[in-house]
């Protein structure tokens, strides 16, 4: 898509959000009835965000991100008592702004997204739960996500406490108990089950949590630095807690970590990556409009003589949802969470240090052919 495009896109989503908001009530006066002019207001902001979420899809050419916005969107307006009917009318509604626009390749793509989106409204939209007795520390996640959404924080801290003295690795309490309780937290708020204010207790408390272990092995780590890891979040991103827990693990397994958490500005952070030579850097997005920010910055770090060694990790929502989506954005890999991500980092390095040797071994090959062939 053209810079144009983006921009004319982008310029018009306000008008078009209220265009389609008007037309909706137009043709479903019981909207105005049911919810009055501060429900009409709500779903003009929500077609907005729709639109930002359509533009995002439609820019990086992934039609799963808007795909899967949509699914999200049945299980939070469900709560609000708007049927999968009244989202399909608003998403037709657009379809067919965009069908009567002028045609080329960018209308051609998101018509193609939009129709697939239409089509997840018929879908079901349920989310299976996170917690799982059957995994491991399966029925201990459940106590204790349990305990912090009863607004117990000294007995989720008791029960991390005596699973660490009975023998649990610090790793797989972050791996099983924090990253999945998380997950359902994210789960649970999405289809009404918990508050905003509920999922922001959930992640403070497991973030004290996180400090609190900090003394049990913050330091502990022996032997040499297998390399250095700058982390950090994108845009305006507040997730963090994904990124601080790999953060984390990295540091367990003896890399000498640099978190700079959010809303980082951007000409530091390449600063700190050319200062500290670091080996990989993992950037993180949650939101799927911040996609966009991340393959600028990583277009700016590859064009940074300083940076452009740098491997780069990234991760996600955006990116668990579509599995190619990293190397649209430029980077050298991906991970799910903190786990796999060090898995590959140590694959990338590794792989970047047989390349080094190779092209060592290359290299002294053709001096000794080249001395040779002088001496003749």
């Amino acid at each position: 898509m053209t810079l144009r495009k983006e921009k004319m896109l982008l310029d018009g989503i306000d008008g078009l959000a209220l265009e389609v908001t008007e037309h909706q009530y137009k043709i479903q006066p019981d909207l105005m009835q049911r919810y009055g002019k501060p429900g009409f207001e709500k779903s003009r902001r929500d077609t907005i965000y729709t639109l930002h979420y359509l533009a995002e899809s439609v820019r990086m050419d992934s039609p799963s991100l808007f795909v899967h916005y949509v699914g999200w969107l049945k299980q939070l307006l469900a709560g609000y008592g708007l049927t999968e009917a009244d989202i399909r009318t608003k998403l037709e509604l657009i379809l067919d702004r965009v069908r009567a626009s002028e045609k080329d390749e960018w209308t051609d793509r998101t018509i193609r997204i939009l129709e697939m989106g239409i089509a997840r409204t018929v879908e079901a939209g349920e989310v299976p739960s996170f917690l799982n007795k059957e995994h491991p520390l399966g029925a201990e996640s459940r106590m204790y996500l349990d305990a912090l959404l009863s607004g117990d924080r000294v007995g989720a801290n008791t029960l991390i406490d005596r699973l660490i003295e009975r023998g649990e690795s610090i790793r797989d309490i972050y791996r099983y108990i924090f990253q999945a309780s998380q997950y359902e937290v994210g789960r649970l708020w999405q289809t009404q089950q918990i508050s905003v204010a509920d999922e922001h207790y959930c992640t403070a408390a497991t973030q004290g949590t996180m400090s609190r272990l900090y003394a049990r092995w913050l330091g502990t780590e022996r032997g040499s630095r297998k390399g250095t890891l700058v982390s950090a979040c994108v845009g305006g991103e507040k997730h963090e807690i994904g990124l601080r827990m790999l953060t984390d693990v990295f540091e367990m397994e003896r890399w000498d970590t640099h978190y700079l958490g959010t809303s980082i500005d951007e000409d530091k952070l390449m600063d700190l990556i050319a200062q500290r030579k670091a080996d990989i850097v993992a950037l993180s997005a949650t939101m799927t409009f911040h996609v966009r920010l991340m393959k600028k910055l990583i277009a700016n770090l590859r064009a940074d003589e300083r940076t452009a060694d740098a491997l780069i990790m990234v991760g996600g929502l955006p990116f668990n949802v579509d599995p190619l989506l990293w190397q649209r954005v430029g980077a050298d890999g991906y991970a799910p969470d903190a786990e796999r991500a060090l898995a590959e980092a140590e694959r990338l390095t590794a792989n970047r240090r047989r390349r080094e040797r190779v092209r060592g071994q290359t290299g002294a090959a053709a001096e000794e052919e080249g001395g040779q062939g002088l001496g003749s």
